[in-house]
């Protein structure tokens, strides 16, 4: 199957409720719409309106069920209402994809500002926290449930001007197996998939830099950027019984990047 080629779905999710954090685009608009297409019930959660809501109508149009909430991942308040009104509405959360991220470009630490910092840590590690946290009682309660966070190589090996994103990322990696080793008991996964470069409006300015984009295809040893496709099946991996005796694991999908 090639890279954005849903032909071989199976329904894999028929009568799972997920929810996607950060769906507006890029990654996680692919990921909720392979999800809407595999059967599940899929609640976008972003904050950004028209975005997520366009991600709606591209599970809703190719016959799949989705719904928007506007979350800030930050906020604490907001996270808990996510969750509960998504198990209010569908009586239960099988799936969390924490997936929202904020980091500023081209900043080493020393011009990183306060403000940047803060913001990096509470949306791009703090939303996985929260989301962690308000979903794992309600996996308790349900006896199952999977977590998929978004990590990054970020968090394992250095780039350039990248340090707030990089901290947090290693948060996240850490916060996975932290999650994965106290739960697992309680019948809760967690696993990270990791993404290498890969095309998002998000990267858009790292792509147009001629000399990082190259330095950054230097060391990807397929010689070439990764697709939100290629993230999207990897969660769903994760998320799916096919990974039923996988759990704490840190999931590189980076075209060799790690190893280069």
């Amino acid at each position: 199957m090639q890279a954005g080629d849903r032909s071989g779905s199976r329904g894999r999710f028929l009568g799972k409720n997920v929810i996607v954090t950060g769906a507006s685009s890029g990654i996680g608009r692919e990921t909720a719409v392979l999800f809407g297409s595999e059967g599940a019930v899929v609640v976008i959660a972003d904050v950004d309106e028209p975005g997520g809501k366009r991600t709606v109508e591209l599970i809703e149009d190719a016959g799949g069920s989705a719904s928007f909430i506007k979350t800030d991942v930050a906020d604490p308040d907001a996270v808990a209402a996510l969750v509960d009104t998504t198990v209010g509405r569908l009586g239960s959360l099988d799936i969390l994809h924490n997936n929202a991220y904020w980091a500023p470009l081209n900043r080493p630490i020393a011009d990183t500002s306060q403000d940047e910092w803060e913001r990096t840590i509470g949306v791009t590690l703090g939303g996985v926290f929260l989301g962690c946290k308000f979903a794992i009682p309600v996996m308790i309660r349900q006896g199952h449930g999977v977590i998929v966070n978004t990590g990054s190589t970020a968090g394992v090996v250095a780039s350039p001007k990248f340090g707030a994103y990089m901290a947090a990322k290693g948060g996240v990696l850490a916060l996975t197996r932290s999650v994965a080793f106290d739960y697992g008991a309680d019948g809760i996964r967690c696993n990270a998939v990791c993404p290498g470069l890969t095309e998002t409006p998000a990267t858009a300015p790292v792509l147009a830099d001629d000399d990082r984009r190259e330095w950054l295809l230097q060391r990807i040893l397929v010689g070439r950027v990764g697709h939100p496709s290629d993230m999207a099946a990897a969660v769903l991996f994760l998320a799916s019984d096919e990974s039923s005796f996988m759990t704490g694991q840190l999931l590189m999908i980076d075209g060799g990047r790690t190893i280069a």
